[in-house]
């Protein structure tokens, strides 16, 4: 029969546990978010002859790689944000459709992904963003004609320069409604709320924008699910539009099929606006 002293003992060894486990997760909890890898193989190897690789500068003095293609004669300048994991190349099919279609894209490879220096914070990726957007507006482009797409991680970057900067559209693939829920379904077991020290609100940063959005997300995404787009489209200022795939995970949609829906919506507003402007 356990004595009171041996719960006891049981007890404070469970809490030391948790407290360990709790101490790991927030020492860890940026490594645990962000998975860079260094590129290898240079851009000449992908076959991208139109393409060209830059180094920005950020604010804050910190050096990052981007990939950079001028847009084709009446085609709209992209901006790419990427995700959590990999380097720019792992986008490679992405940014072939995005070059099949005219479009111009610049894609930023974060801060200690590919050949960025640094280490990912929330507020040293949003230094990263800002310096794409500042790039593109020295090369002379309308950032009211520029298309902002986010992908995983980069939905609640591109969403906030979205909030602060008025662009032509916002196509988010597998977004989140902000890192705290997301880890939170995860982590259920802790208080994410007073650990976490990056965030990226997408939920309360997508009220400000003021332009077109269409979301895409897969009904069988593990990684995050789209239950999250179900509770931004619902925030998002019309015209908007939600695309769920069914069958579809985190990474398996098709490029082609995102970009030629993106394509079409942005094209069925300008059709929408030209006629009210006829009729006026």
């Amino acid at each position: 029969m356990m004595t009171k002293k041996n719960i006891f003992r049981i007890i404070i060894a469970c809490m030391v546990l948790y407290l360990g486990v709790l101490g790991y997760i927030y020492l860890n909890q940026r490594t645990l978010l962000y998975h860079p890898e260094q590129e290898i193989i240079g851009l000449e190897s992908y076959n991208m002859p139109t393409t060209e690789e830059i180094f920005l500068t950020t604010k804050d003095g910190v050096k990052i790689q981007a990939w950079y293609k001028k847009p084709d004669m009446g085609k709209e300048m992209v901006i790419f944000y990427h995700g959590n994991s990999g380097h720019i190349p792992q986008r490679i099919d992405k940014l072939k459709e995005l070059n099949a279609m005219g479009y111009g894209f610049i894609i930023p490879a974060w801060r200690g992904f590919g050949k960025s220096e640094g280490f990912p914070t929330e507020e040293g990726i949003l230094n990263d963003a800002e310096a794409t957007i500042e790039f593109i507006k020295k090369e002379g482009y309308d950032l009211k004609k520029v298309i902002v797409i986010g992908e995983s991680l980069g939905t609640g970057i591109a969403t906030q320069m979205a909030a602060k900067h008025e662009f032509k559209g916002l196509l988010l693939i597998t977004p989140y409604t902000t890192i705290q829920d997301r880890a939170s379904e995860i982590y259920f077991y802790i208080p994410v709320k007073y650990l976490l020290k990056d965030n990226f609100d997408t939920i309360n940063n997508i009220s400000k924008v003021k332009v077109p959005v269409i979301i895409i997300h897969g009904d069988n995404d593990e990684i995050i699910p789209h239950t999250h787009s179900l509770k931004i489209i619902e925030k998002v200022n019309e015209p908007k539009k939600l695309i769920i795939y069914p069958g579809i995970n985190h990474t398996n949609y098709d490029s082609k099929t995102v970009f030629t829906e993106m394509r079409n919506f942005f094209k069925s507003l300008e059709k929408d606006t030209e006629v009210k402007v006829d009729q006026d």
